[in-house]
C-alpha cells in the first residue's frame, strides 16, 4: 500500500474491468460497479467488542434507510464475502508506515466479490470514516455512532450521482455554512500548542467546554444550529501519525469539517492554531 494509509481495506477505484457480455465488451466504471448499493442488502459485521457491537446495532436500527441491511458475524463475512449479491459495513483498522500497531479504528463499507478471495485489501471500499483511537477509544463514538452513519450513506448515495462523483472522497461540502452556526468545542479537542490567544479570539458563537460530555450532551439534545468538534487519532502517536478534525452538526448529522494532519513535533493531536484561524475566518 506504498505510502498510504495501511487500512485492511483499500481503494480499488481507478479500475476498469471489460468483459464480453452479449459480443459487446464493457466498461464497468466504479460508478456503474456500485449502482447496485440501495437495492443490495448491506451486511453488518460484527466483531468482538460486544459494547461496540450493541451500539453500531441500536444506531443502525435508527438510522440505516439507504438499503436492506443484516447483521453478519466475522465467520459469516468470511463465508460470503465474495459474493457480489452483498456490500459489507464493519470496523477496520488502519496503520501508518512508522506505527508499531494499527492506531485507529475506521468505519468502513466495501462491496463484495471475487477479488476477496485473494485479500480483504482486494474487496471496492466505498467509504472509509474514522471511528475512535485503536487502542483506548474515549467512548464518544458511541455518542455520535448516528451522525457517522448518516454521513456514510449520505456519502455513498453520492458517489453515484455522476461518474466524477464516483471517484470523489469523504468530504465537508457544507463548510461555508459554519458562518451561521454556534461551534462547541472540547477543549480536548485542541491540539497542544494551541494557546489561550488563539482560544480568546475565537468569536463569541464558538464555545469551547472544558468538559467533552458538555459537548455531547448539545449532540443528544439535538440542539437546534449546533456544530459539535470531533477528533480521531492514534492515543499515542508517532511522527506522521494521521490525525481526523470533524465538525458535525448536531441536528441535522451533517459533516462540516473534514480535515487531517500528519502529527509532527510542531502539530500535535487535535485542532491546530491554523484551524480554528480559518473557521474563524469563515464567520466574518
Amino acid at each position: 500500500m506504498k505510502k498510504r494509509l495501511a487500512l485492511i481495506i483499500c481503494l480499488l477505484a481507478g479500475v476498469l474491468l471489460p468483459s464480453e457480455m452479449f459480443g459487446q465488451a464493457q466498461i464497468y466504471t466504479r460508478k456503474e460497479k456500485l449502482k447496485d448499493i440501495t437495492a443490495k442488502t448491506t451486511k453488518v459485521v460484527l466483531n468482538g467488542d460486544e459494547m461496540l457491537n450493541e451500539a453500531i446495532k441500536e444506531s443502525v436500527a435508527a438510522t440505516w434507510t439507504m438499503s436492506p441491511y443484516e447483521f453478519c458475524s466475522v465467520e459469516e463475512f468470511e463465508k460470503i464475502k465474495t459474493s457480489d449479491k452483498f456490500y459489507f459495513l464493519l470496523v477496520a483498522k488502519g496503520q501508518q508506515r512508522k506505527e508499531s500497531e494499527p492506531g485507529i479504528d475506521f468505519l468502513t463499507l466495501v462491496k463484495g466479490g471475487e477479488d476477496a478471495s485473494k485479500s480483504i485489501n482486494d474487496m471496492l471500499e466505498v467509504v472509509s470514516f474514522p471511528l475512535r483511537s485503536a487502542s483506548e477509544p474515549s467512548g464518544r463514538e458511541f455518542v455520535l455512532l448516528p451522525a457517522f452513519l448518516t454521513i456514510i450513506q449520505d456519502h455513498a448515495q453520492n458517489l453515484t450521482s455522476s461518474e466524477v462523483k464516483a471517484y470523489s472522497t469523504l468530504s465537508a461540502e457544507d463548510t461555508k455554512k459554519l458562518a451561521i452556526r454556534q461551534i462547541y468545542f472540547s477543549k480536548d479537542d485542541f491540539a497542544p500548542q494551541v494557546d489561550d490567544k488563539t482560544i480568546e479570539s475565537l468569536d463569541q458563537d464558538i464555545i469551547v467546554k472544558e468538559d467533552e460530555d458538555d459537548v455531547d450532551d448539545v449532540f443528544t439534545q439535538g440542539t437546534y444550529n449546533a456544530v459539535i468538534s470531533y477528533v480521531v487519532a492514534p492515543t499515542e502517536p508517532v511522527n506522521g501519525s494521521v490525525c481526523y478534525k470533524l465538525l458535525i452538526g448536531a441536528d441535522n448529522h451533517k459533516l462540516y469539517w473534514y480535515k487531517k494532519h500528519r502529527i509532527t513535533a510542531r502539530s500535535g493531536r487535535g485542532f491546530l492554531a491554523s484551524d480554528l484561524r480559518t473557521i474563524n475566518q469563515i464567520r466574518k
